[in-house]
């Protein structure tokens, strides 16, 4: 907690904490954003996997050189991301009181509980904690954390890569404080991200919409009524989709796919969110999509 008399950052300020649990491309993504717009701040991002450590300080050079290229061409002053951006192994390498702690791992709820006990002990009175969750309950991860900071909790669904995409889906509890919301807002303003509300709901409105096309565009290929190609080329011609919908679910990684269907499915028991047999298939092969090399295409890893 933060002691008395003290103001802290997210109350008063810019934020100057930031915590990102999970390393992976949202997670790093995530991190490498929040160090470029907020110049003062810590960013910490943590992961117990020393593979997806390396491979996230790796991402964090190649895209630092690309947008110091892009920043000088354009006349700016390269934002230096050196000695604010750190990569931490586990929570025991965490400080106190963050101002802002996202989580950014697998769709998985008892982990992000987990995650989110984790953070409560790094918070302060008026810290936010977040998840980027694209299906699960922010009500329930809420329920991890000391009941007078539930209001403090609330979803930032960010898109892949967070580097390009602009959409930042935030999502409300019936106790997420004003005040977080405004928060939250704030944040999608420094990031450069143009932010929808929505209430929490399984699925929210982005993945209830979005996967329900791709499991139907699963759906058709399975029943042979199209090439995987030329499904694509459909959506893409047709709708003016910049992706067709089996290459974007290739591109989420198919095992993420199953997991937000299962999801809707469990907590809607509609039919229309059943998980086509092809992509769980797809996903006990192992063939999970661009990540595996092999998904519903081929992919030179």
């Amino acid at each position: 907690m933060a002691s008395q008399g003290t103001q802290t950052s997210a109350e008063n300020g810019p934020l100057q904490k930031i915590l990102i649990a999970g390393g992976g491309a949202m997670g790093a993504g995530i991190g490498y954003i929040f160090a470029r717009a907020y110049p003062n701040a810590q960013v910490d991002v943590m992961d117990t996997n020393e593979k997806v450590r390396i491979a996230a300080a790796d991402h964090f050079e190649k895209w630092a050189a690309k947008d110091k290229e892009r920043d000088e061409k354009a006349g700016k002053i390269p934002v230096d991301i050196t000695g604010r951006l750190n990569i931490l192994g586990g929570f025991g390498k965490a400080q106190l009181h963050y101002d802002l702690m996202i989580e950014a791992i697998t769709e998985n709820l008892e982990l992000k509980k987990k995650i989110f006990s984790e953070f409560d002990l790094r918070a302060h009175d008026h810290s936010l904690f977040a998840s980027n969750t694209s299906s699960l309950s922010i009500t329930t991860l809420s329920t991890a954390v000391n009941p007078k900071r539930q209001g403090r909790v609330i979803g930032l669904h960010f898109f892949n890569p967070p580097r390009i995409m602009k959409l930042l889906e935030i999502v409300t509890t019936e106790a997420t404080e004003p005040s977080a919301i405004s928060l939250a807002r704030d944040v999608a303003a420094n990031l450069d991200k143009t932010p929808v509300i929505c209430k929490d709901a399984p699925g929210f409105i982005t993945s209830r919409l979005g996967i329900v096309l791709i499991n139907e565009a699963i759906f058709a290929l399975q029943e042979g009524l199209m090439s995987a190609e030329d499904i694509d080329t459909s959506m893409k011609l047709g709708y003016n989709f910049p992706m067709g919908p089996l290459a974007l679910a290739d591109f989420i990684g198919l095992d993420v796919v199953f997991a937000v269907t299962q999801t809707l499915y469990d907590s809607y028991q509609d039919s229309k969110y059943r998980p086509c047999m092809l992509l769980r298939k797809k996903v006990e092969a192992g063939h999970l999509g661009q990540k595996s090399g092999r998904g519903f295409f081929i992919y030179d890893k």
